[in-house]
C-alpha cells in the first residue's frame, strides 16, 4: 500500500488590521487626492508634454544648427533646412534675443531680491538657528544669477552669430548686457 504525499500549505496569517489613525490618514489623503483631481492633472500634464513636443519633432528642431568651420552660424543653411527665408530666421533670432534679454533682467531681479532677503534674514536672526535657511537662500540666489549668466551668454551668441564658450564671453570687449 502506497502512501500519498500530503500537500502541506502553511496556515494563512490573519489580515493585519491597520490602526485607526493610519486608516483615517489614508482616507483623508485619498479624499484630497480625489477632490483635487491629482490623477487627472498628472494625465493632462503628460498630454501637454506630448503635444508640446510634436511641433519640434515635426520641424526637426533637435538637429544642431549648422556652423561654418564649427564656429560661425550658417543662417542660409538653417533657412534652407527649415524651408523658410533668411529674413524669417533673423526675425526668430531677434525674438530669441528679446526673450533672453527679458530673462536676464528677471533673473537678476529675482537673485537680487533673494539676496536682499538673505541679508535681512542673516542680520535679523541668530546664526545658529538659521544656517540651513540662509544657505538655502544663498543657493537660490546662485541659481538665479547662474540663469541670468546663461541667458546673457545665449544672447551674446545670437548677437555675434557664433558659437562661443563662457570663457570667451567673459573675455570679450563687448558689453555683456543683452540687447
Amino acid at each position: 500500500m502506497e502512501l500519498e504525499p500530503i500537500a502541506w500549505t502553511p496556515k494563512p496569517e490573519p489580515p493585519r488590521r491597520e490602526g485607526r489613525l493610519r486608516s483615517g490618514i489614508k482616507l483623508v489623503l485619498g479624499e484630497f487626492r480625489r477632490v483635487l483631481g491629482v490623477d487627472q492633472i498628472v494625465n493632462c500634464a503628460g498630454l501637454i508634454g506630448d503635444l508640446a513636443g510634436r511641433p519640434k519633432a515635426a520641424l526637426g528642431v533637435d538637429h544642431p544648427a549648422p556652423f561654418h568651420d564649427g564656429r560661425c552660424l550658417d543662417v542660409e543653411a538653417m533657412a534652407a533646412s527649415h524651408g523658410i527665408c533668411v529674413g524669417e530666421i533673423h526675425d526668430l533670432m531677434l525674438n530669441r534675443r528679446r526673450q533672453t534679454a527679458r530673462s536676464v533682467f528677471c533673473h537678476l531681479c529675482g537673485g537680487g531680491g533673494f539676496l536682499a532677503l538673505w541679508l535681512v534674514e542673516a542680520f535679523r536672526t541668530p546664526a545658529y538657528t538659521s544656517v540651513p535657511y540662509v544657505l538655502g537662500l544663498l543657493a537660490l540666489c546662485s541659481a538665479f544669477f547662474l540663469s541670468a549668466f546663461y541667458n546673457a551668454l545665449v544672447n551674446w551668441q545670437i548677437r555675434t552669430l557664433r558659437r562661443g564658450t563662457a570663457a570667451e564671453f567673459l573675455r570679450t570687449d563687448e558689453s555683456w548686457w543683452p540687447s
